[in-house]
């Protein structure tokens, strides 16, 4: 599945001042590829995100996948398509503290009526957790819930994983190693990957990049 974006706008205002995030951007990503997006903080990293997952609309532009434009879909349709088709993870590593680590990262698969129980256990122990399953987020490192969240990002296996600042509360030993998993996740499964982050560091795993 390729992801085409081209001519994206999008403006805030706030306090009677607009504030535009983006004015004609653009890139591509195809399948089983992976591509680093910089910038600083309050260049609309995460809006970004937001738009190519259909959660946020852009004021103009296109945002395609195989051609089909995710905005010219329905509502339920966008939720469907995110649902299968992109994992999600965001940079606060957002965990249900009432629920063990197996049981987190099986929540999106809660409506598909099939048991994914197993599949949370190779992912966990493929990540180095298998004797993480049954703990809580809050007896889990930084580093740990970070791949937690990874692994419910990938449980539908979807062909985008988009990560938002996935390094960010990591110190640099920690860091190295989720890059290192998530660059072994992009050749291993095929999985693309849509990073953004002010680090450069990121781009010693990643070199393929674009800037905001």
């Amino acid at each position: 599945m390729n992801l085409s974006i081209s001519g994206l706008t999008k403006t805030f205002t706030k306090a009677d001042e607009s504030i535009e995030l983006f004015h004609d951007f653009s890139l591509e990503l195809n399948a089983g590829e992976a591509l680093t997006v910089l910038g600083p903080s309050g260049s609309g990293k995460t809006t970004l995100l937001r738009m190519i997952a259909g959660l946020e609309q852009p004021d103009s532009g296109k945002i395609l996948f195989d051609g089909q434009d995710l905005f010219g879909m329905s509502p339920e349709e966008r939720r469907a398509f995110r649902l299968h088709h992109i994992g999600f993870a965001d940079q606060y590593a957002r965990m249900l503290p009432q629920l063990t680590a197996l049981e987190n990262v099986q929540i999106p698969a809660a409506s598909e009526g099939k048991d994914y129980a197993a599949r949370a256990k190779e992912l966990l122990t493929e990540f180095g957790l298998a004797k993480r399953l049954d703990h809580f987020p809050a007896e889990l490192s930084g580093g740990e819930r970070q791949r937690v969240v990874l692994a419910r990002a990938l449980i539908l296996e979807p062909e985008f994983l988009l990560l938002d600042e996935p390094t960010s509360a990591l110190d640099s030993a920690r860091s190295d190693s989720l890059l290192e998993l998530l660059r072994d996740v992009n050749h291993t499964h095929g999985t693309a990957i849509l990073l953004v982050t002010h680090n450069p560091r990121v781009l010693d795993f990643f070199p393929r990049s674009v800037s905001l």
